[in-house]
C-alpha cells in the first residue's frame, strides 16, 4: 500500500491533490515543539521540500520521511504563533500551533490551480 493512500482516496485530496503536495515547498518558521510538529506533520504529508528554522524540526522531518528534501530556512525573527483556543498548557499550546501550521499550508498546496 502507497505511503499516502488514505490521503489520495480522500474526495477532497485524490491523486490530483497528493501531486500538488508532492510539488509543494514549505517555510517551517519558528523554533521548539511547534516547528517540530509542523515539520513531521508536512514530511509525513509527503511535501517536496521543506525550508524549516529550527535545527531539531530538520532532525525531525528528516527521520519523519527520507524522501523529503529539509533546507535550512535563515531566522525570520517570528516565532510560530501559537494555536487559538483554550490551551492552558505551553506544550499543548505548542502541538496544536505546529499542526495548525502544517494544515494551514498544505491547504495552500491543495489550492493551488492545477
Amino acid at each position: 500500500m502507497d505511503r499516502h493512500s488514505r490521503q489520495i482516496r480522500l474526495v477532497d485530496i485524490g491523486l490530483a491533490g497528493q501531486a500538488r503536495i508532492a510539488r509543494a515547498v514549505v517555510d517551517v518558521p519558528g523554533h521548539g515543539l511547534a516547528a517540530v510538529v509542523a515539520a513531521k506533520y508536512l514530511a509525513g504529508a509527503g511535501v517536496a521540500a521543506l525550508r524549516v528554522e529550527d535545527a531539531a524540526a530538520r532532525d525531525a522531518a528528516r527521520s519523519a520521511d527520507g524522501r523529503v528534501r529539509v533546507e535550512a530556512l535563515l531566522a525570520r525573527g517570528a516565532p510560530m504563533a501559537p494555536a487559538p483556543g483554550p490551551w492552558h498548557d505551553e506544550a499543548a499550546r505548542a502541538v496544536a500551533g505546529g499542526a495548525l501550521h502544517a494544515l494551514r499550508a498544505l491547504r495552500e498546496a491543495l489550492e493551488v490551480a492545477s
